[in-house]
């Protein structure tokens, strides 16, 4: 008895090459929107890390464990650096006490790692901390220091966060491939996505706002 033959039917070569030209065109159109919500995530889970260094360590001021804290900021080539140092309230009493400069708003917030009883940047400590954020960059190059003081009596900056003798209050942040988030005269560049703003008070309240440049305002995080 002869069994008759199954007629088995593939794909064609044109019904191959079409189906990937199908699967180019979809994934050529889905990339854009894929990447700028990933740098769009990058940059605002780096600002949400700012923040909550900004905060943690304003918590330690407020507990007691030290008397005078510092958020240290470079920027280097490809990458933003932050850490967080503290100072014991007796390292701050004999500094009141002896150090003519302590009471110089634009002098007492010193960058120099020994000053500090604990530096983030060498210390291995659950209060101080660093992050190293390779995907975004501020407003500045070279360094900055803003510190805090539990009643804000001590509040200082300086190097970036220092204009003559007044501190600044704010720092941006955006992503990397804008190279700064604004430009020679301090203006947010026009061509500036994914812009956030990582701002405090004197007393060490820390706030996180989003750019949104279609409504042309400010939104908190």
């Amino acid at each position: 008895m002869l069994v008759q033959e199954k007629k088995i039917k593939g794909f064609s070569l044109l019904e191959i090459l079409v189906t990937l030209c199908l699967v180019g065109i979809v994934s050529a159109l889905a990339y854009k929107p894929i990447t700028d919500w990933n740098k769009q995530r990058e940059v605002d889970n780096s600002a949400i890390k700012v923040k909550t260094l900004f905060t943690n360590i304003n918590a330690q001021v407020q507990r007691g464990l030290y008397g005078f804290v510092q958020i240290y900021v470079k920027k280097n080539k490809d990458s933003l650096l932050i850490a967080s140092r503290g100072m014991n309230t007796s390292t701050l009493a004999q500094k009141i006490n002896t150090d003519s400069e302590f009471g110089k708003i634009d002098k007492r917030c010193k960058i120099s790692g020994d000053y500090w009883d604990d530096d983030g940047l060498v210390d291995r400590k659950p209060e101080v901390s660093k992050l190293t954020l390779d995907n975004v960059v501020t407003s500045f190059s070279g360094e900055a220091a803003v510190c805090f003081s539990k009643d804000g009596r001590w509040f200082s900056a300086d190097e970036n966060f220092i204009s003559g003798t007044d501190p600044v209050y704010g720092m941006f942040i955006c992503e990397q491939s804008a190279m700064s988030c604004t430009d020679d005269s301090g203006e947010i560049k026009e061509n500036v996505q994914y812009l956030y703003e990582v701002n405090w008070t004197r007393f060490g309240n820390i706030n996180l706002e989003k750019y949104d440049g279609n409504k042309d305002k400010w939104i908190s995080r």
